[in-house]
């Protein structure tokens, strides 16, 4: 390790080991899982006791950034000049506190909902293994660390979509890993021109490419990054399997999936956008007003295909395409209003996302009920769920004092600062595509006859499974509310846009 360094004009770079703790201990689990020794119970506590840990050393690392520290911790030397690195600043931070979290639920709520069996251990293993690569990826400190803990998540990921082992989720398997294998092939070959170019890999806040580089080295190596992410970002056309891996993959790893992992490619275009291009070089490059048209068309063409689908799963995962969206078009305005509010929607989403997957998961579990038309009276026979669902979608559409409130409204600021009022358009246009996709499924389960597919959900899932869903539609509120408090994600992000962008 080297010794803490001041940065000039900002925080001080710390020896710590707290990265690297946090990161190893979904590990723990892994281990616990692959232990024969252990009873199940005794493999629960195993399971539950690393993802809590995790969670408060994700805490803390929050609480190093706001103090002005960036913790890092030099892990394993590469090459003679590159190290694996594990860095944590005010993205980062944020990220990773996001996937501890939702990580937690998740996991509380897979007890419940996968059935003990042979294919019981080989789940949390990779769920466990691939929160930990999750926030390996918040926690990098430079472009080879991301990439080894990027590539390495995308791989696990795919023994969970295909879980269930049916056709169906056999066929979603072989799509997703096809399209993450030539999307990490593209992040590769920026990486290799990057470090062509600047003999260096570090993530710097405000970048550090120099803007004399060769323009085409350097438009190509950013095309490759924003098509390499833009996979996992489901950025249209490059979102094709997402709306098969998720209606195939197991209710919880739904809602980690869309929450977090396909927020990895967003937070991938902001690492390079901000971290190594940097704000003065990509407007130098002409590329901004191609990458709002990309994300713009991701909102909108997201949005429209939810629309359509009964499945709602299906309906659900298209609704992350969507909003997937808005963190594409924040980053491709240049401003720190709206890269701000960016990563607000970032964290703010996850959690409402989470909730809408948890019900989904709730109807399933109670009664295979997976289409809308199906839910016709749920409110009456499962009121908490419904409730729930229901808080979060209100939250999806935007509607006030909630999180998802916050954070349009902050990205909606942020357009108008920069004075690009067709983006603006496009996010309100996408919040009323939320309502025509979302309200539906709040209108049949209120106010639709019941029908007698229905009958068969006719009481609330177990606390097991009903508790970490109340849990994330309670934060909707508790976002919604305390978002100007210390700590909470709107500071973390001024904090990482003050650094980005040069100014306070």
């Amino acid at each position: 390790m080297t010794p803490d360094v001041a940065l000039v004009g900002g925080p001080v770079a710390v020896s710590s080991w707290w990265p690297g703790v946090a990161v190893a201990l979904p590990l723990v689990g892994v281990a616990a899982v692959s232990a024969g020794c252990l009873t199940d119970r005794w493999r629960v506590v195993a399971l539950v006791v690393p993802a809590v840990a995790a969670l408060a050393v994700a805490l803390v690392l929050v609480g190093d950034v706001l103090a002005g520290r960036l913790p890092e911790l030099f892990v394993l030397r590469m090459t003679p000049t590159l190290w694996m690195v594990l860095r944590v600043d005010a993205p980062g931070a944020l990220y990773g506190a996001t996937v501890a979290a939702l990580g937690l639920l998740a996991l509380v709520y897979s007890f419940g909902y996968v059935h003990r069996g042979p294919r019981w251990s080989r789940y949390f293993g990779f769920l466990m293994a691939s929160l930990a690569c999750t926030l390996g990826v918040a926690y990098a400190g430079n472009l080879l660390t991301f990439l080894i803990f990027y590539e390495a998540f995308s791989v696990l990921t795919y023994a969970l979509v295909v879980h269930e082992q049916t056709p169906a989720a056999i066929r979603a398997g072989a799509k997703y890993i096809a399209y993450i294998l030539v999307g990490g092939s593209l992040v590769l070959a920026g990486i290799l021109l990057t470090y062509f170019l600047a003999g260096d890999l570090t993530f710097v806040a405000g970048g550090f490419l120099a803007a004399d580089a060769s323009h085409g080295q350097l438009l190509t190596a950013f095309w490759c990054f924003v098509a390499g992410f833009g996979v996992k970002a489901a950025l249209v056309p490059l979102h094709g399997w997402v709306p098969d891996a998720h209606p195939a993959a197991p209710a919880p790893f739904s809602a980690v999936l869309s929450g977090v992992m396909v927020a990895a490619g967003a937070f991938g275009i902001m690492r390079v956008a901000f971290d190594v291009f940097g704000v003065t070089l990509v407007g130098a490059l002409g590329v901004a007003p191609w990458l709002t048209a990309i994300a713009a068309v991701t909102v909108l063409v997201g949005a429209l295909l939810a629309l359509g689908q009964e499945d709602l799963k299906r309906r659900l995962a298209y609704s992350t395409i969507s909003q997937m969206g808005y963190l594409t078009l924040a980053v491709s305005l240049l401003g720190a209003g709206v890269t701000a509010g960016a990563l607000v929607h970032l964290v703010h989403h996850a959690f409402l996302k989470g909730t809408l997957f948890f019900c989904a998961g709730l109807w399933i579990h109670a009664g295979g009920v997976r289409r809308v038309g199906e839910l016709r009276g749920m409110g009456a026979r499962m009121p908490l769920t419904a409730a729930a669902f229901t808080l979060a979608a209100l939250g999806m559409i935007g509607v006030p004092p909630l999180s998802g409130f916050v954070s349009k409204w902050w990205l909606g600021v942020g357009m108008l600062e920069v004075d690009a009022g067709i983006a603006l358009a496009v996010l309100l246009a996408g919040a009323l595509l939320a309502a025509g996709y979302l309200l539906p499924v709040v209108y049949a389960m209120y106010f639709a006859p019941s029908g007698t597919v229905a009958v068969r959900a006719g009481r609330e899932a177990p606390a097991t499974l009903l508790a970490p869903t109340l849990a994330a539609a309670a934060l909707t509120i508790v976002f919604g509310l305390g978002s100007h408090y210390a700590g909470f994600p709107l500071q973390l992000a001024q904090v990482a846009t003050a650094a980005w962008f040069g100014g306070g």
